[in-house]
């Protein structure tokens, strides 16, 4: 399959930066990126179909946020 794609050009200059950083041409980054986001999106499904199903437990944001505070400031 071909696609083509047009970029606005604060994106195509965000990729043409990350191809010089990275001795890479645009184009593969584009695919790899695509790629990564659909993988990315579907470990997200299985992970909220576990969740919904009740076989995997979650822990509340504020919980998870007060506990990293008191590490800090266990390492200070």
């Amino acid at each position: 399959m071909r696609m083509e794609l047009k970029l606005s050009p604060e994106l195509e200059a965000r990729v043409d930066d990350w191809a010089v950083k990275s001795g890479r041409p645009g184009e593969e980054l584009i695919v790899e990126l695509l790629d990564e986001y659909f993988d990315d999106c579907d470990d997200a499904d299985r992970l909220e179909a576990l969740i919904q199903a009740g076989k995997m437990g979650t822990t509340p944001a504020s919980i998870v946020h007060k506990e990293l505070e008191e590490l800090a400031a266990v390492g200070s």
